[in-house]
């Protein structure tokens, strides 16, 4: 530090003045100009989020378009989607499933090869659900689109297509509309409407009762609460009709998958 002098205090008078010599004289020079660096790239930060939360409603808004039309049944985007989740069910196992006959209803497992979840490149998963013989049996793959999604499945000898918007499942059997499933009681397709089935899915039951008729003619195992290494996916309390097999399949392999609808 200068020490005081009274010629140098003449010839510099303000660099004695007490706020200089302590540095806040020179302050408001730098401050400005950093205050002009904040307040600039506070604009662009400002501009570069407003600008990424336009492009990002635009592609938003595609792709709820696109998926609106690719799962339209009427579409051909509709067509071309189910043949390429086709195409991939025969990629797996589909020309290896074992024979469907009346016992393998019961003997359906909830345990899974060739498992393939949804990743980054590709919003679409499959597997291969086996019996407790670790047979395959019914080869399944999945597509979604925002809120809505399609889902293929087959065996030897039958294939479900399922259309799932919102708390409604459109459900098609080998090409032929076959019912919809809304909060838990499943409608046959048609004029008359008739009841299938009815199931009411609770994330704390170990299985979720399915009642045909008016009594429970089965029960569906709960994925999230299966404890054994090889459990049942679905036990039977009475034999059934080929139609209540149907619908019996249909409930089976929305919970199996994962698309069952709370109630």
């Amino acid at each position: 530090m200068f020490r005081y002098h009274p010629v140098s205090r003449k010839i510099f008078p303000a660099f004695w003045r007490p706020e200089y010599r302590s540095g806040r004289l020179g302050r408001p020079f730098f401050y400005k100009k950093r205050k002009r660096k904040m307040r600039f790239f506070v604009a662009l930060l400002t501009l570069v989020i407003i600008a990424g939360s336009f492009v990002a409603g635009i592609i938003y808004l595609l792709a709820r378009l696109i998926g609106s039309i690719n799962f339209n049944p009427e579409s051909r985007a509709w067509q071309r989607t189910l043949e390429n989740l086709r195409s991939r069910l025969r990629q797996q196992a589909a020309g290896a499933l074992v024979p469907w006959d009346g016992e393998m209803l019961s003997l359906l497992s909830l345990n899974r090869s060739r498992l393939k979840k949804p990743g980054f490149f590709s919003s679409t998963a499959e597997g291969v659900f086996t019996s407790i013989f670790q047979e395959p049996v019914l080869a399944y793959a999945q597509q979604k689109t925002g809120k809505t999604s399609v889902l293929l499945a087959r065996t030897s000898n039958r294939e479900f297509i399922f259309r799932m918007k919102g708390r409604e499942t459109e459900i098609w059997l080998d090409g032929q509309p076959f019912a919809t499933l809304t909060g838990g009681s499943l409608i046959a397709a048609g004029r008359n409407g008739r009841l299938l089935a009815r199931i009411e899915p609770k994330s704390d039951e170990v299985q979720f009762p399915v009642l045909l008729g008016n009594a429970t003619a089965a029960a569906i195992a709960n994925p999230d609460k299966a404890d054994s290494p090889n459990p049942r996916a679905l036990t039977l309390l009475r034999p059934v009709s080929a139609e209540e097999e149907q619908a019996l399949l249909a409930l089976t392999v929305l919970t199996v998958t994962g698309n069952s609808q709370p109630v």
